[in-house]
């Protein structure tokens, strides 16, 4: 009775039989690839280094300054329906930032109505500064206006 080499040799024929990937699935594992717990990170290095893994509401925000006017009170009051709204001083000056999600479409149209046309106003796309945000995301956005009830 012969022995096959996968009989004679059990642990070499298992090693053959399983390659590593890469070079670096080759290496001992030295260092834990990823954190268990990613909630010492902020939300922008926890989206760095662990993509995907903390999720988040995609939203587009509005800031503004502070004015004098009509429509300062109403702005207010829509800014302030924001999951996350918050208002910062600097020179002097009171800024708001409120961002919304898809079911608040609605309330930032109407928002962005009252402060659209009214300088210093930006548009903010998940917290960032973006290329077309008035021309682009804003719109997309109210796709969404109706769909929210």
């Amino acid at each position: 009775m012969a022995l096959t080499f996968r009989e004679a040799c059990p642990i070499v024929a298992a090693m053959s039989s399983v390659r590593a990937q890469s070079y670096a699935d080759r290496l001992p594992p030295l260092v834990p690839k990823e954190e268990k717990s990613i909630d010492h990170l902020s939300d922008e290095m926890a989206d760095i280094l662990y993509p995907g893994r903390r999720p988040r509401p995609f939203r587009v925000g509005l800031g503004f300054d502070a004015f004098e006017g009509p429509g300062y009170v109403l702005a207010l009051d829509l800014a302030r329906r924001s999951p996350a709204y918050e208002e910062t001083r600097s020179g002097g000056g009171l800024r708001h930032h409120a961002a919304f999600d898809a079911a608040g479409a609605r309330v930032l149209r109407d928002l962005f109505d009252l402060v659209g046309q009214r300088p210093g106003t930006e548009v903010l796309v998940d917290g960032k500064r973006a290329p077309y945000a008035h021309e682009l995301w804003l719109p997309l956005l109210w796709i969404f206006v109706g769909a929210e009830g």
